[in-house]
């Protein structure tokens, strides 16, 4: 029997759990408010569509199997389709501005305005004779970076028309002075993965 030799990856050959990156592109209601400079509530941050996020970013990728009956025996094979998948939910760090939270908590506001009750009650939305579908003028892209031990990224998730449905809450605790943490979860249509190729600049 050949002697079994033990290799020990080195740790900087490892991905890790902390060095996650998401950008998002603003739906177009989003994109209108996103240009304006004041601080207000009819205003948005642009650099609030980066920010550092943990959790579970990544859902299983699966192909399910057919069971095909043939001669009194089952084969199996691919059904060559892709379940919905399912939603997304990820962690974040809320800033010392609220930037990122007012960001999603805007774009969930289109939805369901919080004093009207109604969908996109400021009209940030375009007009919808342009042809574009409706869940196009409302979703965005969010593509989610792995970064590698230099902080370049190396892996794009890229979830496509994507849009958030939960913003989670938020408990204050003076005797804490730890930082603020939240969530949210988004859904959907598909999950492109990619290599991201990166260029040493000279």
């Amino acid at each position: 029997m050949a002697n079994l030799v033990n290799y020990s990856q080195s740790p900087f050959n490892k991905s890790r759990k902390d060095k996650f990156l998401l950008v998002l592109n603003f739906p177009d209601g989003l994109k209108s408010i996103a240009r304006k400079l004041t601080r207000t509530d009819q205003s948005i941050f642009p650099d609030a569509i980066q920010f550092s996020v943990y959790g579970s970013l990544v859902p299983d990728i699966e192909v399910p199997v057919l069971n095909v009956k043939y001669s009194g025996q089952t084969h199996v094979a691919s059904s060559q389709a892709r379940d919905p998948y399912p939603p997304v939910t990820v962690n974040f760090t809320v800033d010392n501005r609220f930037n990122n939270y007012w960001t999603i908590f805007k774009w969930l506001n289109l939805f369901n305005d919080q004093r009207s009750g109604t969908f996109d009650s400021s009209n940030l939305l375009p007009d919808p004779k342009n042809n574009k579908k409706d869940i196009l003028v409302y979703a965005a892209n969010i593509s989610i970076f792995a970064l590698d031990e230099y902080d370049k990224r190396s892996v794009e998730f890229k979830y496509i028309n994507a849009f958030p449905t939960a913003l989670g809450g938020i408990t204050f605790n003076n005797r804490d002075p730890g930082e603020i943490e939240t969530f949210f979860t988004f859904n959907y249509s598909q999950l492109l993965v990619s290599l991201v190729e990166t260029v040493d600049s000279l």
